[in-house]
């Protein structure tokens, strides 16, 4: 192997070496962030932070890991995940950074399953210094950067924030939006019945009730029945029943014209 070959591969281990960082053993070195560390480890996390060639890590230090207690891992690694950004930002770097909507991306929103906002944070500067939160709409952004715990420039940067960050829905306690109530269920409009059949079609035609009002009866006096030498009513009306006293009268009408051409007989 020629010189120059040596000198090309000792360059190279040279820049693979002093650009790689291990965040396990960099906090090792902070007793302060201890419960931290571990929880990097137990989540994986931490192998996921030394394969990223330009990282910076919000740390947290033991006294502010109390939201975390009880949680579980899988709830862990989401809420600490939003802790790592996914480039280099020292505190030279972060006072460069100007105004209230600084929107940084994180390592969460790279798992494909952050909803909304909660893949990243907001930066903002006021008189009280620069504070950390969650981007999502109404989020408090109110982590406050404590001061710089390490750095490898361009590489890793490890700063300390005042409390953890939880991007809301992350944890599970948001509640999921509700869908309005079903309204009651819009029953089908109901086929229009055929229309009612007139009662007059379906009834029998009803008698008169006896509380019906009769018609009143008329001032003009009844006519008076026809005598015998009435006119024959039209024969369109219709002829009335002769009366038994009609029916009498011309029998004995017919005995007397029997009787007197009887007597017509004897005589001549």
């Amino acid at each position: 192997m020629g010189p120059r070959v040596i000198i090309l591969v000792s360059a190279m281990l040279l820049l693979s070496t002093s650009s790689a960082h291990n965040i396990t053993r960099i906090l090792e070195q902070y007793p302060d962030f201890v419960q931290f560390n571990a929880l990097l480890t137990q989540t994986h996390l931490a192998e996921v932070i030394n394969s990223r060639r330009t990282i910076t890590v919000l740390a947290l230090t033991n006294d502010h890991l109390g939201e975390l207690s009880g949680k579980p891992d899988d709830v862990v690694k989401r809420i600490l995940s939003t802790h790592i950004v996914l480039d280099y930002f020292d505190v030279l770097k972060l006072n460069k950074l100007k105004g209230n909507h600084n929107i940084l991306t994180n390592l969460y929103q790279s798992t494909g399953t952050a909803d909304d906002q909660q893949g990243f944070l907001n930066v903002v500067h006021n008189p009280n210094g620069i504070f950390f939160g969650s981007a999502m709409k109404g989020a408090p952004v109110d982590a406050k950067l404590e001061g710089s715990v390490a750095s490898q420039p361009y590489n890793i940067s490890v700063l300390s924030i005042s409390h953890v960050i939880v991007a809301p829905g992350i944890d599970g306690s948001l509640a999921p939006v509700q869908a309005p109530p079903p309204k009651a269920a819009t029953a089908a409009a109901p086929e229009a019945d055929p229309p009612a059949e007139s009662p007059e079609d379906d009834l029998p035609a009803e008698e008169p009730s006896a509380d019906a009002e009769a018609p009143a009866p008329s001032d003009a006096p009844a006519a008076a029945a026809p005598g015998p030498d009435a006119a024959p009513a039209d024969v369109d009306d219709a002829q009335p029943a002769p009366s038994e006293n009609a029916a009498g009268r011309a029998v004995v009408s017919g005995v007397s014209v029997g009787m007197a051409a009887a007597l017509v007989s004897l005589w001549i």
